[in-house]
């Protein structure tokens, strides 16, 4: 899912049956027209009633995604290659150079970031170039050292340089070399025999032979006896000592902790502000495993990066997935009146007064002489039923009743049986909070200056009425409150008597509702709507009158 050419296909938040069912259908539409890789997202958690339908035709659910902001995964990472811990500064100099960057990660051998190392690194090297402990404190292998030195390890002897040890020349005569060599030194030495057996018999643990000379015998024997490492190169001494220090290791000059890092997974807004608080100019970016991906740097254009995005079933911003103003909106998909969502460029808007957004998919597979596999053809079927209501809403159009009939035969199912087992599955409540129930269906309105949202429920048994009144009455009003609205409406819709019971929150709720259907004053609690069973075409149209009625006075 990190592919820049991917187009998402999402419903709304809190999604319905529709919403889901669409965005799958619609994926799969797009993909056999090879349009690209279109993936279907869902925005909010299923309800019953969806994960029934699902589960029926052995759907996966699609992935969650709570912002569909770009994130790093969406951009180009500087693919910069890293070196181990145990690489030496020799080798990040190198490797800086050939790359034409200032910044390197240390990696592991299973590629997780264990550091990284910077020309800043590089120069402090550099001032230790005089220290003649510098081996010893990072516990040089003599194998580094050879390496840095482009010479040769002829006798590995402890294998690495001891704690103490330092970088010393050795010139002079014999007594003063063994005056001033200490055990576990590292001496750079000529060409002279004489020279060679002093600095082994005066305890050093490595010998750096100069000029490519020849190891005498016997002077190989004598550094085997005293366990002194032996190594041969062509620099002379000046070259030698000013080189050798390169041979330290990455790890002991790296930065290990308080690493200014990201990962693929963080939304590239978030890692501008944070990238501004420091004066870093490169950082490593890791998956959810920790692996290392590659470095971004501050001069990155990362706000350009934007996810293809297609909306089903919605187009008003108060219902879009966060994050949409910073998607590339391709097309709209939807059956419900026209909101607010702007765009950049002309898009493809089909919009249709029909009861289904998977109707409209339907037809358009159709248009395409494209036929929906089983599947497929079993969620779109599905989809008109429930928003529907299996053709009792006003909504309903004689096109959603030709589709569902064609979609059930394709899909090989009955129907009527098939929509009896769907609403029951979706009206279970047990075992749920009010706070669910009440965010399963929901949508949020503006108009007149007023935020308000409606909730609805289906169902097909005054039980099950009476078991979602007593769940969402504590809490009505908190969910009003919480989300900052003048009014909360919650509908639970009677399929069979194709009415619906309003519960409502917000002082002046009631009233509004009353109003909007021309009820009397008598009934402060539960409101019957007779005849109501559509949210879209009767309950919104008639409180949005109310309310235009209710701020001009009237």
């Amino acid at each position: 899912m990190n592919s820049k050419s991917d187009t998402y296909i999402i419903g709304h938040i809190n999604p319905d049956t529709d919403a889901i069912c669409a965005a799958i259908a619609y994926a799969e539409l797009r993909n056999k027209l090879g349009l690209g890789t279109n993936i279907a997202l869902r925005a909010g958690e299923l309800s019953e009633e969806t994960k029934w339908v699902l589960s029926h035709f052995g759907v996966e659910e699609p992935l969650f995604m709570e912002s569909i902001a770009p994130q790093l995964s969406d951009v180009e990472l500087q693919k910069i290659e890293g070196l181990p811990p145990e690489a030496t500064i020799k080798d990040a100099m190198q490797l800086m150079k050939a790359q034409d960057v200032s910044t390197l990660p240390v990696l592991s051998p299973d590629n997780k970031l264990v550091g990284i190392i910077g020309l800043k690194d590089l120069a402090i090297n550099y001032i230790d170039s005089f220290d003649t402990h510098a081996l010893s404190n990072s516990n040089t292998p003599f194998e580094n050292i050879a390496h840095a030195l482009k010479g040769t390890l002829i006798y590995e002897g402890r294998g690495k340089a001891r704690s103490g040890s330092r970088i010393m020349v050795g010139a002079g005569n014999d007594e003063a070399i063994r005056a001033i060599i200490k055990e576990a030194d590292i001496v750079i030495v000529s060409n002279r025999r004489h020279t060679m057996r002093a600095v082994i018999e005066a305890g050093a643990d490595c010998m750096i032979v100069c000029l490519d000379t020849a190891i005498p015998d016997d002077v190989l024997e004598m550094a085997k006896e005293h366990q002194c490492a032996v190594i041969s190169t062509y620099f002379d001494s000046y070259k030698a000592s000013y080189f050798i220090n390169q041979a330290v290791p990455v790890s002991h000059y790296m930065i290990s902790k308080k690493l200014r890092l990201f990962h693929m997974s963080n939304y590239t807004d978030d890692v501008v502000a944070e990238m501004n608080k420091t004066r870093h100019n490169f950082f490593p970016v890791l998956d959810d495993e920790g692996t290392y991906k590659g470095f971004i740097s501050r001069y990155q254009h990362l706000s350009h990066a934007k996810r293809r995005l297609i909306l089903v079933d919605h187009n008003e911003r108060s219902q879009c997935i966060q994050g949409w103003e910073n998607a590339e909106i391709l097309e709209i998909v939807d059956h419900h009146r026209v909101g607010g969502i702007q765009t950049m460029t002309p898009i493809f808007f089909r919009n249709e007064p029909v009861g289904s957004t998977s109707t409209i998919i339907s037809e358009m597979f159709k248009e395409e002489g494209i036929v929906p596999d089983r599947k497929t053809a079993g969620l779109m079927c599905c989809a008109i039923i429930s928003d529907t209501l299996l053709f009792r809403s006003p909504t309903c159009s004689e096109l959603d009743r030709e589709h569902a009939k064609e979609l059930a035969a394709l899909a090989d199912e009955d129907m009527f049986a098939m929509a009896e087992a769907m609403f029951e599955a979706g009206e279970k409540l047990d075992g749920m909070e009010g706070e669910d129930l009440l965010g399963r269906d929901f949508k949020v309105y503006s108009a007149y200056g007023i935020d308000f949202g409606v909730a609805q429920s289906t169902c097909i048994s005054k039980r099950t009425i009476e078991q979602a009144e007593k769940l969402t009455a504590p809490v009505i009003n908190s969910f009003r409150v919480n989300r900052d609205l003048r009014y909360m409406f919650y509908l639970v819709t009677d399929v069979r008597q194709e009415s619906s019971y309003v519960f409502c929150a917000g002082e002046g709720a009631g009233q509004l509702v009353r109003s909007a259907f021309g009820l009397g004053e008598e009934s402060e609690g539960e409101i019957f709507l007779k005849g109501v069973v559509s949210r879209k075409k009767q309950f919104i149209p008639a409180v949005l009158e109310a309310l235009q009625a209710q701020s001009s006075g009237r």
